[in-house]
């Protein structure tokens, strides 16, 4: 409900009675939201009109669990790929490799469903469909004409491609090319301490009128793929592929999966291919439009939509997490969760846009976890910490940290500070208060407990943090990176032992560390890795910044009078070449959208989506990420949260509306987009200038918007909401007349 605020020196008197009943009355439908949505997305959608060379060019599909990418195969001829995966599949040997390494747990390769038509393919033609989130295209060759379309239905564990063929292509070929299951950092980084045993060979066998394939697993436990390829009554096939992985869903015993592949494709075979459609499509309209954000740049709307559509198809909230590559396999030495950014790149925009859903199966992970947390943590510390090192396996968070108090001891503390401090974001955006006292506090008390255990008071009377890897520079005491980790973390159990009314012993030392512990070392070009060491190597971690950016604790409010140093210390950072990578550069524009500079956030925003050669780190035709030649999912995601970070920031207690608009975005738009307090903001761009905001409060929590750096203060009730600017907010999307539509993709 909308709420009216006005002044009255008689609230009593029957004028002003009235004139409140029509204000009201008129509020009621103050916004309106006005998008014809399967025409705004088909604008989105990237379109093929040449064959996808690989798997940074290629469509995709997913459905959270399973995934598959479309692009031509490089061993047959004439043949169309069908990459499948299936993101909980990984060898899991950790029990038996000690230590653990990287050798023991990663990402294993499933096989391809391969399409080869009898004629020779003469023109291509493919769209992905972001609204009905499926990929349709044909194949023109010189027998006739192929037709397709595949999507991954939601809640179902298989892959569905349905063809229609013209001509002779009404006998176009399908097969399944099995690959061998073994984990492929390995292969692809041989160490000669590491000794990798192969998984048992695949068996290929028919079983009630099916291939299907089981991937034996050194550890005993299988996988398995089921594959048919059926005949309907029109002419036309529906070819269905299952991966079934009994120890990915925590089955025992974990072996049997071949069973489990086979019964999934016969109960497909009795639903119908319209129920499945309109399920499907159902949930994905209803996804979309929890949320909108339209921007006069079409390519970076077209990218934006598209991000949304690889975040739920790489996760929903009964899924795994998500790692490097999501649903989507290929063969990486990065095939398995990074925890000192890349996991926390990927979740960087699911509240924000309004899908905290999405974000559950990490923080689930966390919570299911905590034991193996406070285990990472030598023995001396498990009475009061929790910690967390890199990198860490499938439903795994066993990473051990060498925690000391050793002051010349290196200590890497960067993975749990900043993935609580996610957690945190997140419940403050759904605000549950139970959750947070019950869960979320007690492991924020062990995660920045370790910041009391080690630190060191000097003669002069300040807090001093110790020998501390600085990611992915180097070591240094007093690094900056974890200064702003352990200010946010004492100032943030301030602030909940405040909330939940909880006179925590602890609260003393929480306040006396964050008002004496030593401050930023800085130099001549700003903000330095740590004591005595500068940042003099090009390096696309901004580590040593988190202060700015994603922490906010050196901020331009509550510093002021240090935004030059903020300033230089982010020219410094990007001015030094030589890492030209994609999170470097949207790392670059969410910390200038932080200091408010619009039009170098859109700068740096910019070159992360430039397409370049293969040979460089680049972003491909179809958004995935190319770091040298391995997919990396986090990256455009971060890219989209920079988009984000100009449109709305919600830190400190203030939501910021247009807080880094460039100036060549003088009409934008978005709805719904969520803020800590559980907010839900829309607002308006006209002209170059702010139109009309509506903010609704869906926790009734106290409430600062800053517009046009003006502060409102707001009371809103549970439900209420109030709309400033002109009353009558009508959210459209905005029509770019000088730049193409559908820019991604192939043309």
């Amino acid at each position: 409900m909308y709420k009216m605020i006005y002044n009255s020196k008689s609230e009593s008197s029957f004028f002003f009675f009235l004139l409140s009943l029509v204000l009201f009355l008129t509020s009621l439908h103050a916004v309106e939201v006005q998008v014809p949505w399967p025409e705004f997305m088909a604008r989105q959608d990237p379109i093929w009109d040449r064959m996808p060379a690989d798997y940074f060019e290629g469509p995709f599909v997913g459905n959270g669990l399973l995934g598959a990418i479309l692009f031509k195969d490089d061993q047959k001829p004439n043949t169309l790929r069908f990459e499948i995966g299936r993101t909980d599949v990984y060898d899991h040997r950790s029990s038996m490799e000690k230590p653990m390494s990287n050798y023991a747990s990663g990402r294993l390769p499933i096989g391809q469903l391969l399409l080869t038509p009898v004629g020779e393919i003469q023109e291509v033609h493919l769209r992905t469909d972001l609204w009905n989130a499926e990929v349709y295209g044909e194949l023109k060759t010189s027998e006739g004409t192929l037709h397709f379309r595949c999507f991954v239905p939601c809640g179902e564990e298989f892959i569905l491609l349905e063809l229609k063929g013209e001509g002779k292509e009404i006998s176009a070929s399908i097969s399944f090319r099995p690959e061998q299951g073994n984990h492929p950092r390995p292969q692809l980084q041989q160490k000669q301490e590491m000794v990798y045993i192969p998984n048992p060979p695949f068996t290929v066998e028919k079983k009630e009128e099916m291939e299907v394939i089981t991937q034996p697993l050194l550890v005993g436990d299988d996988y398995a793929t089921a594959w048919s390829d059926d005949l309907q009554s029109d002419g036309s096939r529906i070819v269905r592929v299952s991966v079934a992985n009994r120890w990915g869903k925590m089955l025992t015993p974990a072996t049997g999966s071949a069973s489990d592949a086979i019964a999934t494709l016969q109960r497909a075979r009795q639903q119908s291919l319209s129920a499945l459609e309109e399920k499907h499509r159902e949930w994905w309209h209803h996804f979309y439009s929890a949320s909108f954000v339209s921007l006069p740049d079409s390519r970076l709307e077209s990218f934006y939509w598209i991000q949304l559509y690889k975040l739920a198809s790489a996760t929903r909230v009964d899924c795994p997490a998500i790692d490097l590559m999501g649903p989507w396999f290929r063969k990486s030495v990065w095939a398995a969760y990074w925890t000192n950014l890349n996991i926390q790149l990927a979740y960087y925009t699911t509240g924000i846009t309004n899908h905290l859903e999405l974000g559950e199966p990490l923080y689930r992970l966390m919570k299911r976890h905590t034991d193996q947390l406070i285990q990472n943590v030598p023995v001396e510390f498990r009475n009061d910490c929790a910690a967390l090192s890199n990198p860490v396996g499938y439903d795994s968070l066993t990473a051990p940290v060498r925690l000391s108090t050793d002051p010349q001891k290196r200590l890497s503390l960067i993975a749990l500070p900043w993935l609580v401090q996610m957690n945190y974001i997140h419940n403050r955006m759904e605000m549950n208060d139970e959750e947070l006292r019950t869960s979320l506090y007690p492991l924020m008390k062990r995660t920045f407990n370790v910041y009391l255990r080690v630190m060191t008071l000097g003669e002069e009377g300040k807090y001093h943090i110790p020998l501390t890897y600085s990611d992915e520079y180097g070591e240094a005491p007093e690094t900056s990176l974890n200064i702003a980790l352990a200010e946010w973390g004492f100032r943030t159990l301030i602030e909940c032992a405040n909330r939940l009314n909880i006179d925590d012993p602890l609260l003393p030392a929480w306040k006396e560390h964050l008002e004496k512990m030593q401050g930023y070392a800085v130099d001549e070009n700003g903000i330095m890795i740590g004591k005595g060491v500068p940042l003099d190597k090009p390096h696309r971690h901004y580590s040593h910044l988190f202060g700015i950016f994603p922490f906010y604790t050196f901020n331009i409010e509550r510093n002021s009078d240090q935004i030059e140093l903020m300033k230089k210390s982010v020219q410094h950072y990007i001015g030094l070449n030589g890492d030209s990578c994609m999170y470097k550069f949207n790392g670059a524009a969410s910390l200038y959208a932080a200091l408010g500079e619009g039009n170098q956030a859109l700068r740096w925003l910019n070159r992360s989506l430039e397409i370049l050669p293969r040979t460089e780190p680049t972003v491909g035709p179809n958004t995935l990420y190319s770091e040298h030649g391995f997919e990396t999912f986090e990256s455009p995601i971060a890219s989209s949260r920079s988009i984000l970070d100009m449109l709305i920031q919600g830190w400190g207690g203030t939501i910021r509306v247009f807080p880094a608009c460039p100036d060549s975005w003088t009409d934008v738009a978005f709805h719904d987009l969520r803020a800590e307090g559980g907010f839900l903001v829309s607002a308006v761009r006209k002209n170059g200038k702010t139109f009309s905001v509506r903010v609704k409060s869906l926790a009734g929590e106290p409430c600062r918007v800053s517009i046009d750096g003006k502060i409102e203060i707001l009371k809103l009730s549970k439900d209420e909401e109030i709309v400033l600017g002109e009353k009558n907010l009508v959210i459209q999307p905005i029509i770019s007349t000088d730049q193409p539509q559908n820019p991604w993709g192939l043309h």
